[in-house]
């Protein structure tokens, strides 16, 4: 059979044509859609390479699903950080500032040139980190100083139970400390059962007479001063008072004493739960403080709130609305708080408990958008990690 060439240039095209038709043409396709995400996501247009990536499919769909991870990974690390980053100085601690740090650099381990300047981030947060902890050394010594000096006055006098719990403070925080020419934990330990020692009463003894003509103890104004000490939060003065009263009022003595220990006790476990990031056992420890004395010095009871805002911020941005949304309203309750930022996270976990039910419950959006609008009355300016969606209704609310 002999072929026509003057066919020849239509049968060319035809060929082409097959060979761009069904499988050839898919995979082109996918190919060409692979590539525009990558480019997307390598110029760090992470929306238009989500939107990429998911709608790739065939040979490069495993690779596909791992840039939809890291850039899913990316994003929460980020958000997380910049979450703490935007908290007001007195709401971040050293903790705060590690895990901070810790979600950059799991952020440059994915995409070290991502948006949002994750190198520039990561240095502001160890520079704030340092500046915290030189602060905190300089107050933890200068705390331990001055409660070794009044341990050693407090038993050069004898008062061994004033003395055990300035040095035993010490020693829970710095037991190597050196007070005195001796280690803080051995200074607690020998004043504690000197204490033990004083408290034993001597036996009485039925020979010894009593002195002729004894004159009659008058009654004494330390209680009194005591109390006045204590209620003003002077605890050291307050102590000082309770150890001289007169037998008579010793029983009442006691008890303000053992107020006074389990009080600085409580609350310096809170401190220490604190900075420890572990924010629960914090509230427990406050709040144990504020049933002494609500007033008391620290104040407990916006110690406590601070905590319950730390928890509700965390709840939120480990996506536990309910959770949040509890913590949140009970420091919304107590008013302690900066209440701008407590009813902003608190609408913004009600809408984000509300969207993530299916949109379930009107109530719900109603009233995250009521304390969203309480916040927006108030000036607040919201962190640009929180959900789009929860700006986008925050920005279109009349003020």
């Amino acid at each position: 059979m002999r072929i026509d060439r003057r066919r020849l240039p239509v049968l060319a095209f035809a060929i082409i044509l097959i060979s761009l038709s069904g499988p050839n043409r898919a995979a082109a396709f996918q190919d060409d859609a692979f590539n525009q995400a990558v480019a997307a996501y390598n110029q760090n247009h992470f929306a238009e390479a989500l939107a990429q990536f998911k709608r790739v499919s065939g040979p490069h769909a495993q690779e596909s699903a791992q840039y939809i991870g890291k850039i899913n990974s990316y994003q929460d690390a980020m958000s997380v950080a910049k979450g703490i980053m935007d908290r007001s100085a007195d709401e971040r601690d050293a903790n705060s500032l590690a895990y901070a740090i810790q979600q950059f650099e799991k952020a440059i381990a994915i995409k070290p040139d991502g948006p949002w300047n994750p190198a520039d981030q990561l240095a502001r947060a160890r520079a704030l980190k340092a500046e915290f902890e030189k602060a905190h050394a300089s107050a933890s010594k200068t705390m331990d100083s001055d409660y070794c000096a009044k341990a050693l006055a407090a038993a050069q006098k004898h008062h061994y139970t004033e003395a055990s719990q300035f040095i035993c403070a010490v020693a829970n925080d710095n037991p190597a400390y050196s007070c005195g020419g001796d280690e803080a934990v051995h200074l607690c330990q020998l004043d504690t059962e000197m204490e033990k020692l004083d408290n034993i009463s001597e036996p009485v003894d039925t020979k010894r007479q009593p002195p002729p003509n004894p004159v009659p103890s008058q009654p004494s104004d330390a209680f009194d001063k005591a109390r006045a000490a204590y209620d003003s939060n002077d605890f050291d003065r307050a102590r000082a008072l309770l150890a001289r009263v007169d037998a008579n009022a010793k029983p009442a003595a006691g008890e303000y004493l053992r107020k006074i220990s389990n009080y600085k006790d409580f609350y310096a476990n809170g401190e220490k739960s604190s900075r420890a990031g572990d924010y629960q056992s914090a509230l427990g420890a406050f709040n144990s403080a504020a049933a002494i004395k609500p007033d008391g010095p620290g104040t407990p009871q916006i110690a406590a709130s601070r905590m319950e805002l730390f928890l509700g911020l965390d709840k939120f941005y480990s996506g536990d609305y309910a959770a949040a949304i509890q913590h949140l309203q009970n420091c919304a309750q107590a008013g302690l708080q900066k209440q701008t930022i407590v009813h902003f996270y608190l609408g913004a976990s009600e809408l984000g408990k509300y969207f993530l039910s299916g949109n379930e419950d009107p109530s719900l959006r109603q009233q995250g958008v009521s304390d969203l609008l309480q916040a927006k009355q108030a000036g607040y300016t919201p962190a640009q990690d929180v959900s789009p969606k929860i700006l986008r209704i925050y920005k279109d609310l009349a003020d």
